[in-house]
C-alpha cells in the first residue's frame, strides 16, 4: 500500500472524528442561542452563550467521538471496494450510532445518564446523520476522486 492510498483510507476517519462532533455542537449551539434570543423570559446574556458553546463542544466530543470513529472506519472500509456514496455514509452513521447506544444501554459505560441509550437514541441518531451528511458534503469530491484513484 502506497502513502497516497493510506492517506485516502485515513481521511474519512480523521474528518469524521474531527468535524462530526463539531458540526453537531455548532448546530446545537445555534438552536439554543436562537431559542434563548426569541424567549422573552430568558435571562442569559451574550457572554453566557459563548460559555455554552464551549460546554456543548466539549460535551459533543465526549459523547460523539466513538460514534464518529466507528462511522469513519466503516466508510473507510467501504472505500476499499468502491467509491463512497451518501447512502454508505448514512448507513455507517446509523450502524455506529446503534452499536454505540446498544452497548451503552447494556450498561458498559456505567449508569451515566448521557450514555443512556434508551432515552437518547433518536436524538443521537439524528445528530449523527446530520454530522455524517455535512462531512460527506464537505469531502465528497476528495473521497470520490481518491476512491477512483484520480489524483
Amino acid at each position: 500500500m502506497n502513502a497516497h492510498r493510506a492517506v485516502t483510507l485515513l481521511a474519512p476517519i480523521v474528518v469524521a472524528v474531527g468535524l462530526g462532533p463539531l458540526v453537531v455542537s455548532i448546530g446545537l449551539w445555534l438552536v439554543n442561542t436562537a431559542s434563548g434570543l426569541l424567549d422573552a423570559e430568558s435571562s442569559l446574556s451574550f457572554a453566557d452563550y459563548r460559555g455554552a458553546l464551549v460546554f456543548v463542544v466539549i460535551l459533543t466530543y465526549f459523547i460523539g467521538w466513538p460514534i464518529a470513529l466507528v462511522a469513519g472506519i466503516l466508510v473507510s472500509l467501504w472505500m476499499i471496494r468502491r467509491p463512497p456514496r451518501a447512502l454508505a455514509v448514512n448507513a455507517a452513521a446509523v450502524i455506529a450510532t446503534v452499536a454505540f447506544m446498544g452497548v451503552s444501554a447494556v450498561g458498559v459505560f456505567g449508569p451515566v445518564e448521557q450514555f443512556n441509550g434508551r432515552s437518547n437514541m433518536l436524538f443521537t441518531l439524528i445528530a449523527a446523520l446530520v454530522a455524517a451528511n455535512v462531512c460527506w458534503l464537505l469531502m465528497r469530491r476528495f473521497a470520490l476522486k481518491a476512491a477512483l484513484g484520480v489524483k
